[in-house]
């Protein structure tokens, strides 16, 4: 009979581990498929950050150049002034 309870108790055991390991793994495939989904979107995040990065960066300079090449304030008033040349186009 004290066999008995000795090998009940070692089943007891034994399916306590092994109920165990199969919990960590389910939650560790849980958690690692959820840490994989947010790299996912974290990583689609920064692509797209970079995009509109360079967008601004390329508006930033087509600015540049536009002032640059006279299409920004003259004479420092901050009023473009008329040519007669443009007064007829607007005509």
């Amino acid at each position: 009979m004290k066999k008995r309870i000795e090998h009940s108790q070692l089943a007891v055991s034994v399916y306590i581990l092994a109920m165990k390991k199969q919990i960590e793994k389910e939650v560790e495939s849980r958690y690692t498929k959820r840490i994989e989904y947010l790299v996912g979107a974290n990583n689609e995040l920064m692509k797209e950050l970079e995009h509109w990065e360079n967008e601004i960066i390329t508006v930033s300079k087509e600015s540049v150049e536009d002032y640059e090449e006279g299409g920004g304030v003259h004479d420092g008033d901050g009023i473009e002034k008329a040519t007669n040349e443009t007064i007829a186009t607007a005509e």
